[in-house]
C-alpha cells in the first residue's frame, strides 16, 4: 500500500512535522497534543482574566460610590450601596474559586524537573 503524497499548498501540510510529504499518524497525534495543550493554556488564560476583572471591580468599587456621592448622585450610590454585598461575595466566589482549582491542579501536576 502506498502512502498518499500532499498536494502542494496542502491544508495539511502543517501536520507534516518533518517535511518529507507524507503525514502520519505519529505526526497527527503530535499535533493533536500541540492543540489541547494550546486549548487548555487559552482556557487557562481567560479564566485568569475574568480573576483579575472579578479582583479589579471588588477595588474599584468603593470608588464608584464615592464618587457617585461628590457628583451629587446620591440615589446611583444609594443603589450601588444596596448591591454591595451581593457583588463583593460573587466576584469574591470567582477570584476564589479561580486560586483554588488553580493551587489545586498545580497539586496534582507532576513536579517539574
Amino acid at each position: 500500500m502506498t502512502q498518499k503524497k500532499l498536494q502542494q499548498d496542502s491544508e495539511y501540510a502543517q501536520y507534516d512535522l518533518d517535511g518529507d510529504g507524507v503525514v502520519t499518524d505519529s505526526e497527527l497525534e503530535i499535533m493533536k497534543e500541540m492543540h489541547e495543550v494550546e486549548r487548555a493554556d487559552r482556557k487557562q488564560m481567560h479564566q485568569r482574566y475574568m480573576a483579575w476583572y472579578a479582583l479589579v471591580g471588588m477595588i474599584s468599587y468603593p470608588a464608584t460610590i464615592i464618587a457617585c456621592e461628590i457628583f451629587g448622585l446620591s440615589n446611583a450610590s444609594k443603589l450601588l450601596t444596596d448591591i454591595a454585598p451581593t457583588y463583593f461575595i460573587a466576584a469574591a466566589g470567582v477570584a476564589g474559586a479561580f486560586m483554588g482549582f488553580n493551587a489545586m491542579s498545580n497539586k496534582n501536576a507532576p513536579p517539574k524537573k
